[in-house]
């Protein structure tokens, strides 16, 4: 019985020791990103996007979709960047400690966990706040879109 215990009781420790939290990529709603469509100039935009940048790559697919700072509305663009930027991922290690068994020493193994630098939910909110934005839509909905009243407006004042 006793051993029965100390088996169940090792086990759930092996397991919770696999449970951490992981931070995710600065998650602002989507405003970072389309502040940075709305301010930095496209040139800019371009250049970090082709370094690799892939929050850079995302502002310039949101320029070239609704033709914001003056550029034309390109959607070949607009998707080839915005492509680029969500498959753009990193991995972040995470170290385990993995206890020894029978008398044996623990050892520790690293974790490769992958992260997206720009995550799906984050997309869909640059992107429904960028469209209000471009259209000028009422106060009210664009409050809805981009989340507060204060933001929709910051977001049309570029």
């Amino acid at each position: 019985m006793r051993r029965e215990v100390l088996a169940v009781s090792l086990m759930l420790c092996i397991a919770l020791s696999g449970c951490a939290s992981v931070p995710v990529a600065s998650h602002s709603g989507g405003r970072s990103l389309l502040r940075d469509a709305l301010s930095v100039p496209v040139a800019e935009l371009e250049t970090r996007a082709a370094s690799g940048d892939a929050r850079a790559q995302f502002s310039t697919s949101l320029v070239y979709q609704y033709g914001l700072q003056g550029t034309p509305a390109d959607p070949v663009k607009a998707t080839t960047y915005r492509q680029q930027a969500l498959i753009a991922k990193g991995y972040m290690p995470i170290t385990q400690y993995i206890a020894g068994l029978n008398g044996n020493l623990g050892r520790t193994a690293i974790i490769n966990v992958p992260r997206y630098e720009v995550t799906a939910g984050e997309a869909r909110a640059a992107y429904v706040c960028a469209r209000a934005v471009a259209r000028r839509v009422a106060p009210e909905v664009g409050a809805t879109a981009c989340g507060t009243p204060d933001v929709y407006a910051e977001m049309v004042s570029f």
